[in-house]
């Protein structure tokens, strides 16, 4: 009885599935997800509302299945608490690994910036011209 107890307690979660609690989480979970050419992993670390498809795609491309091995993750952030800087060295099977990465902070939740932000289309770019 106490072992269905704890599995509805674990069914009623509010931990979310996207993003990471802290920017190293952030970092580990786009290694892994990398190394296992896991799409719909690296999509639940793109910020909220990024068309994040062909970015993904596009790393996966380059480093996925790589078995990439880190042996520094270097992350600051200087501007502000809301966005960090990763600068990623390691190993792979295909040599040396070297990526720089962006994180954001988006409701208490840290994410890879992967994509592009899609346009509001309600709002039109300014005009160039008078």
């Amino acid at each position: 009885m106490a072992f269905a107890g704890l599995g509805l307690l674990a069914g009623c979660s509010t931990a979310p599935d996207t993003g990471a609690d802290a920017p190293r989480a952030a970092v580990d979970a786009y290694v892994q997800a990398l190394n296992a050419r896991d799409a719909q992993a690296l999509s639940r670390l793109a910020p909220p509302g990024n068309d994040a498809t062909d970015d993904i795609r596009r790393r996966i491309d380059t480093n996925g299945g790589r078995d990439i091995r880190l042996t520094n993750a270097d992350i600051s952030s200087e501007t502000t608490p809301d966005v960090a800087a990763a600068r990623l060295t390691g190993t792979s099977s295909a040599g040396d690994y070297s990526e720089r990465i962006t994180l954001a902070r988006t409701d208490g939740r840290w994410y890879v910036v992967l994509g592009e932000a899609r346009q509001n289309p309600s709002k039109q770019p300014a005009g160039t011209e008078p």
